[in-house]
């Protein structure tokens, strides 16, 4: 399984650095969607043209979303033309932009359930979190007071289960559950249409979270995610303002491209994954 796993990201990664024109149309849509979620988090609701530009970016940012996925989600399925026909022809970045631009309604409208399953879970968690947490610091920290005022000694504070309990069901549904559950379901959907994916809802859930395909995400998780985040929050420190400067440039550009590719590569080696027709049970004699 480690092998097959290895090979599908490799060949994937392979083919996403092979076709740079269609690479280059997923970085600017990529570009714009950041762009515009940094305008609607910047922009202050004061005056009717703000409040205006505010809604018109709240509406474009999950439409430029949905269309960016629709990429991915078509070079992955043109991928897999090509490694069966033995095609040579690369997507174009004209087709792949027509494409998306005229089926990205369907992965929203196959996203409809997930977002608001996404919806369901934050609002149980936020309600059972604030249910089970009331009063459970209080006897900590009176208790952690009582023996360091007594030893003197600096005491580590002790885990709080419930929190992490609830931190943890937070992390396993928003990072592996469903983000898994919706790259099968797009990548169905591109592939087989809105009303094929429909009908094959379930066996694509089981698939998603077949052993491979879990370690396939968790290895580009650590690509896009995780990797990312520690180039994005650790400072390097200089004397000097414009070398500073070059180092927060280069970080935020290793930044842009690790979350890019790495999802990028992440969708199509599941991809590779999610259309190997599965093994059939051996038919007992008769």
């Amino acid at each position: 399984m480690l092998t097959e796993t290895f090979h599908s990201i490799v060949t994937a990664a392979r083919n996403v650095f092979r076709n740079w024109p269609s690479m280059l149309l997923m970085a600017a849509v990529y570009a714009s969607l950041l762009a515009l979620l940094y305008l609607f988090v910047s922009i202050k609701e004061a005056t009717l043209p703000q409040v205006i530009l505010t809604f018109v970016f709240a509406v474009t940012a999950p439409l430029l979303f949905f269309i960016l996925q629709t990429m991915i989600a078509s070079g992955s399925a043109r991928q897999l033309v090509t490694e069966t026909t033995g095609e040579t022809e690369q997507l174009t970045a004209g087709f792949l932009l027509k494409r998306s631009l005229t089926s990205f309604w369907k992965l929203i409208l196959i996203s409809l359930p997930l977002i608001v399953l996404a919806i369901l879970i934050a609002y149980l968690l936020g309600r059972a979190q604030n249910y089970f947490g009331q009063n459970v610091n209080e006897p900590t920290t009176s208790a952690m007071h009582s023996v360091s005022s007594t030893a003197n000694t600096p005491s580590a504070r002790p885990i709080n289960w419930r929190v992490a309990l609830f931190s943890t069901i937070r992390y396993l549904s928003f990072g592996l559950v469903l983000p898994l559950a919706a790259i099968h379901l797009w990548l169905a959907t591109v592939r087989d249409g809105l009303g094929g994916a429909v009908k094959k809802i379930a066996t694509l859930l089981s698939r998603a979270f077949a052993p491979q395909s879990v370690l396939i995400y968790i290895a580009g998780f650590l690509i896009f995610a995780v990797t990312p985040y520690f180039l994005l929050f650790k400072t390097t420190q200089s004397k000097h303002a414009w070398l500073e400067l070059s180092f927060l440039v280069a970080r935020l550009v290793a930044v842009f491209a690790l979350t890019l590719f790495g999802w990028t590569i992440t969708v199509r080696a599941l991809g590779r994954f999610s259309s190997r027709p599965q093994p059939e049970p051996a038919n007992e004699a008769a």
